[in-house]
Order: C-alpha cells, then structure tokens, then sequence
C-alpha cells in the first residue's frame, strides 16, 4: 500500500485492517514528512477559528463533490494529484477532507448511526418536536409582587392550544432529511459502486515509479524505493492498532489510482497541534538509520521527501548524458534500498506509458528500419530512438533514471562500455529525476554535454529548440538548454562515452553550479560558447507536466490505442487508418505524427481540405503551429518533403505560392513585393492560401486589438471585403513591415465584420 494524503487520513482514524495498519505506520515512520503532515492534520482539524470551503464552489479547489469523490475513491487519475496538491498547500482544504473522513470511520465503527428509525422511535421524535414548539410558544408566568392582592376572579382552565403548524412542518422536514440522509449511507456502504481491495491485495502493493503510478495502471516493473528520511523526535510512542477490519465506508485505496503525496507549499509542522477526538494511530519506529535528505535554501519541502512518504514524485526523471570514467564507477553503484519487498529487478530499463500516450522507438529487422510502439513494461534495448507523437506525454525508465518526454521530442537512450546511461535531445524537451541521494547522469542537448548532479530527486529539465528564421534561404536555428529545476544542481562538462574532457565552452567553467531555477544555455550561432542564465520562474512544461486538453487527451488515447492493437504492424499504416477517422481531433494528431516520423502528405491534405471538409480556424492554426514550424527546422530534407507534398497535394497551380508562405518572408522580400503577395493571398480562391495569407500578415505588422478581427479567412468573400479593404490600406501606407506601428485609418475605420452569415461561399 502506497502512502498518500487518502491512504493517511484512514491510517490516522485507525480503519485499516491491523496487518495494513502496521505496514503503513512503518512507512509513516520512515518519512521525513508524513509525520509532521500527521500533527498538522490534527492541528487543522481541532482549529476551531478555521474556515471551510464554500459549499456551492466550483472549480477543482472548492467544489463539494470532488471532495466527495475523493473520499469514495472516485476522483478521476488526472484530477486526484492536482486535488491532493491543494489538500496538502491548503489547511481549510486539508482540515475538510479529514474531518468528513473521520465521520465516515466513525459511522463504520457505530453501524447503529445508519439503523432506519422505528415507527415508535419516529413517533416519539415527533411528540419531542411537539413538546418543544409548545413549550417555546407559551408566554412566561409574570412573578408576583409579594405585596400583590390575590384576584378575586375565578380561576382560568389551562390553555390546551395545539402546536402549531410551522412546528409539525419542521418536525416532518427533519424527519425527511434524516430518512434521506440515512438511505444515502446505508447505499454507500452497500451497493454504491465504490471501488475497495482485499486486505490481500493491498498488502501485495508495491510503490512504483511516478510515471507509473500516474499514468499506467499495469506497469510490471517497480522502481526502487527512495531512501529513508529522518524520523522526527516527536514521533509518537507506538501502540498495538485496535483489530479493525477494513470497512466499506472508508475504503483502502487502490494503489493503481493513487497519486503519491505531494510537498506543501510551506513548513507543515510549524504550528503545534492541537487536541483532537481520535487519536493517531502508531508511528513504529524505523529499523535503519534514517538517511536525512539534503539541506536546500527552499524553505519549501522538497518534492522528492514529500514523495519519500510514499512512492518518487511524478517529475520527469534526469536524461542520461556524457561521463567521464572518474564518474563511471559511482554511476554503476546500485541505489540505496528503503524497504522490504523491492522488485529486484528494478534496475532493469523499462518502458512506461504515461497520459494515455504512446512512445515510439526505432527498429531494424532484416535491414529494414521502421518505427514501432513501445509497449508498456517492454525492455530497452542498449541504444533507443524515442519518439512522442503530439499531446502525448510519454515515460521510461533506465538504471533507476526516470526520463518524463514532452510532447513532439525525438531522443536517442543509449549506454556506454561501462553501463552508464546516455540521453540526447535530439529535438523537443525533456524532465529527468534520479532517485538515489547521489545520482549523477549525463546529458547531450547540442553543444552541451556534461553530467549534472545534486538534488535529483527535484527534476532537471533538458531542452532543445529549432526554429528558422523566415525565407527560403534561411538556415536552421538550435538552441540548447539544461534547466537546474527547483533546487540547485551541479554541472560539469564531459565528452561523450567517457572520452577525454573537451575544451570548456567559452563563458562556462569546467564544472558549474547552477542555483535553483537558474540554467545554462547555448546556441548555434557560437557554438564555442555557453552562457549561464539567472534565477527565473521554471518554464510552465516543467511545472505543469501531463497537461493539455480533454480533446487532445482523448486523441492520445486514441492514438495508442490504435497503434496497441497492431504492434507489429508498421505505424505509417495505423496512421493512415486513424487518419480517416470521423473525428478530427484524431485526424489531426495521424498526420502530425507522420510528419514526425517524414510523411507529410496526410498533413497536407488537411491543411489545404476546403469547406465543408475543412478544419476550423482554431483546429488549422493548432496543427500547422505544431508541425509546419518544426519540419521546416528539423533540416533540408524534411522540409523539401515538405514541399513536394505541397506541391503534390496541394490546390491545383498553388503549390509554390504555399510552399512560400509556409517559410514566411524576409524584409528583403516583403519590399521586393512580398507585402503586394500577402495582402493579395487574402482574397485567394484557396482557404489555405487565404489563411497563411492573413497569418503571416498578422505575425509582420502586429495590429492592434481591435484590427486582428477585421479579416478571418473563413468567411464568405462579400464577408470578407471590409477586412481586404483594410489590408489594402496599409499596403498603400508602407506599413506591412516588421517593427512598423498599425497606422489609423485616412478614413473611417473599418469595424469588425458581423459574425451573421458567416459562410464560405460567394454571395
């Protein structure tokens, strides 16, 4: 059983059965941060001043029934890490989730709460009611004055009012709520659908790596476990666990679809904690010397001890890169164990699926090379070509080296003589992590080819970009960039495979230590030097991993799918299948991925598709940003693939005129008659022509707001006119040049064209 905030708050109310009880306090002892979460959880909860959620939010944060769903064990996988994230930044959060849990642990130990009343019980409760209404009903008898003189009247009868009638509504609105509340429990613990393990089957759980463990769900190999961290001196005195079963209430959490738990933002054991009704089950203590983890000036827990409570976090693991052979015996030595029950296969190199998305590598059969899937749990070769298709968030795993590739990256995983891992960007990005306290790993992003070391249980972040400036003649433009992640990191430069030390590239010392959130760059234009970059926020890739929408998330799956039930079929032909599928978004994500992979005709054709086959203006823009750029950076022969397809696939006679719009135009060329070309495209025939038109024309001169709006390639030509019109305009007043302002118009200006009629055809 893995340790997470859901797997705590039923460790903390003593509901586990004893033999997971016992198992999880030994991982409660063995964290340097679940014990500190156990007081502050007690501390939140007894806090009579604290505040709770609003109970008609919205959002992840605030709505009442993602904390439900979070204590039935109903969260969806990709909201649960994010909702344990806020639990633990949060005290109000955290102190709602553990007080409703620790009602529901007390309901499984009193299973007379949710007994349905009797009709004497019930009618007894309503003689209550009645008594009560009456009795606040009734005017208080003035006392008498000692000197008073007795009333010669005769004595009054007792007033026999009834109650009232408010008073039985109220009583019989009660008694409804009650009913109702107590059926909804009563279905709960039976028939509702909540999903439970065996006490069996929880004890047969094992941590797992944190790409595993948030994105696949039948990942065979585990990583092994993080080390030990400090246990704190107030660690309560253990006691034997009350012999509870596990109830249905509160179910054991499936370690499948768990999310490990996460740092929080601030000290959590600042504040002392404050009494609370059930007291905190056993913390045992730990049986090896606990290994405290590294200082860090972040006063923030350190993810990778948060995640020592449980499972490594879900950052991306460290890319593997050039060594030295002072550093090969070091990188060789086996990671340090924490626990019993460790897969010993766990250095093994292994593949996982994350986000629903798959990972492709290389193969070469009978001198045929061809790219297939990489199935989950597969075993790397000792030298891989990875590739991930578009919104596809992919992971492996090598040496105890978690390796979390963003979406459109192309690496190459390979190893030396000596066993030690390499990673080389070829192209997109990728987070790394190592688990073991002195993990070092190497990586290749261009010029730079070092090893980083230091806190690697906070990842690093390898980045390679390519870009060209706009024209036909323009060259490739790379860039390379090692990203020290959230806590300091040491770089020192290497050659590849051990070899001799080259010489250091200018700006950059032999070996460099990188503060947090700082980094170390180079480009292609002085590929001698480097240069270090200061402090700044962590890019959002690294921050925010496995994001994306619900539609691209869906392509991804679909995508894996697809290639998953043919895995020894070739790739180029489940794309041309998925590439006719009646959804778009799975059309969309076939063709990028050919382009990745060099073909580019199903990108073509739908790029130049015309209405009503067409793509919208979000959709066109969306694929030709994710594709176009990169295939005309990646070298000359994929973008002159680029262009025959163009030409070949293309409107009839306009394969040339696209092949230049998609390469952009330089100033040089914009005076030549470039601009003339441009504003003319935007009243092409062709809606391909027209929207490349207007795109480009938008990127050049950088409008205005209120400008951007007045053309949209999708709109019939009357439609169109005022927006054409207004091109023209700047056309004629020189303006359609870089770093040029959006002129007023000489006459009045042109508003916006009504979204009515918005059709493609000619009026």
């Amino acid at each position: 059983m893995r340790l997470t905030v859901r797997t705590l708050l039923a460790w903390i109310d003593g509901v586990l059965a004893p033999e997971d009880q016992q198992a999880l306090g030994e991982k409660v002892a063995a964290s340097g941060v679940a014990p500190a979460l156990v007081e502050r959880t007690k501390a939140v909860v007894g806090h009579q001043g604290l505040s709770a959620p609003p109970p008609v939010g919205r959002g992840l944060a605030d709505d009442p029934n993602t904390a439900a769903e979070f204590l039935d064990n109903v969260l969806d996988a990709e909201r649960l890490e994010a909702f344990e994230r806020i639990c633990i930044e949060s005290d109000i959060h955290l102190a709602d989730v553990a007080a409703c849990h620790e009602i529901l642990a007390e309901i499984t130990r009193e299973p007379g709460l949710l007994e349905p009343l009797g009709v004497a019980r019930r009618r007894k409760l309503l003689d209550m009611a009645a008594k009560h209404a009456t009795a606040r009903d009734e005017p208080r008898a003035a006392p008498r004055s000692s000197g008073a003189k007795r009333s010669r009247r005769a004595p009054v009868a007792p007033d026999r009012r009834r109650a009232p009638v408010a008073a039985w509504l109220s009583a019989a609105t009660a008694l409804a709520l009650l009913a109702v509340l107590g059926g909804f429990l009563a279905w709960s613990l039976t028939s509702g659908g909540r999903k439970t393990l065996k006490p069996q089957e929880i004890a047969a759980i094992e941590p797992v790596t944190p790409a595993a463990a948030a994105t696949s769900t039948a990942a065979p190999e585990r990583a092994p476990p993080q080390p030990a961290a400090a246990v704190p001196a107030a660690a309560e005195v253990p006691r034997e666990p009350p012999p509870v079963a596990a109830p249905a209430a509160v179910p054991s959490p499936a370690a499948e679809d768990e999310i490990p738990i996460l740092p929080p933002a601030g000290d959590a054991g600042s504040e002392a904690p404050l009494p609370r009704a059930m007291p905190a089950p056993p913390i045992e203590p730990a049986v090896a010397p606990p290994v405290p983890p590294p200082p860090s000036a972040d006063r923030r827990v350190p993810q990778g001890d948060a995640l020592a409570i449980v499972a490594p976090p879900p950052a991306p693991a460290m890319p593997a890169a050039a060594t030295d052979p002072a550093l090969a015996a070091t990188a060789n030595e086996p990671a340090v164990e924490t626990g019993a029950g460790d897969d010993p296969s766990a250095d093994v190199s292994s593949a996982t699926v994350g986000n629903g998305g798959p990972l492709l590598h290389r193969v070469e059969t009978d001198g045929v090379t061809a790219w297939r899937v990489l199935a989950p749990g597969a075993t790397l070769a000792d030298r891989e070509d990875l590739l991930t298709p578009p919104w596809s968030h992919s992971s492996c795993s090598v040496a105890g080296i978690t390796i979390d590739l963003e979406p459109n990256t192309r690496a190459v995983l390979s190893r030396d003589a000596d066993g030690t891992p390499w990673l080389e960007i070829m192209f997109g990005r990728a987070a790394v992590a190592g688990r073991a306290a002195d993990a070092r790993l190497g990586l290749i992003a261009g010029g730079l080819c070092g090893v980083v070391s230091g806190v690697m249980r906070d990842p690093a972040g390898v980045e390679m970009a390519m870009d060209r400036d706009p024209g036909a003649a323009a060259r490739p433009h790379r860039r390379g960039t090692v990203f020290a992640g959230s806590t300091e990191k040491v770089w020192r430069q290497t050659a590849v495979a051990g070899g001799p030390a080259p010489e250091p590239l200018a700006g950059l010392p032999p070996e460099v230590l990188l503060p947090a959130r700082s980094a170390i760059a180079w480009d292609d234009r002085e590929p001698a030097g480097g240069v270090r970059l200061p402090p700044a926020a962590e890019p959002d890739w690294m921050r925010i991993r496995g994001g994306g929408d619900r539609i691209a998330r869906g392509a991804a799956r679909a995508l894996a799918e697809k290639l998953a039930a043919r895995p020894e079929a070739p790739v180029e032909q489940s794309l041309r299948e998925l590439a006719a599928d009646r959804r778009v978004e799975n059309r969309m994500i076939a063709a990028a991925t050919g382009a990745l992979l060099g073909d580019y005709e199903e990108l073509v054709n739908l790029l130049c598709a015309e209405p009503p086959a067409a793509l919208s203006e979000g959709q066109w823009t969306t694929l030709e940003r994710i594709a176009v750029p990169l295939a005309i950076a990646r070298g000359d022969n994929a973008a002159a693939k680029l262009d025959a397809a163009f030409r070949a696939r293309g409107p009839a006679g306009m394969g040339d005129a696209l092949v230049a719009l998609s390469r952009g135009f330089t100033d040089d060329d914009l005076a030549a008659g470039g601009d003339a070309t441009l504003v003319a495209g935007l009243d092409d025939d062709s809606l391909a022509v027209r929207r490349y038109a207007i795109r480009r024309l938008l990127d050049i001169v950088q409008p205005e707001e209120r400008y951007r709006a007045v053309y949209r390639a999708d709109r019939s030509k009357t439609l169109r006119r005022d927006g054409i019109a207004w091109w023209r305009l700047q056309l004629e007043q020189g303006r359609v040049r870089r770093g040029g302002s959006t002129p007023e118009p000489a006459r009045p200006a042109v508003s916006p064209p009504s979204r009515d009629g918005d059709g493609d055809g000619d009026e």
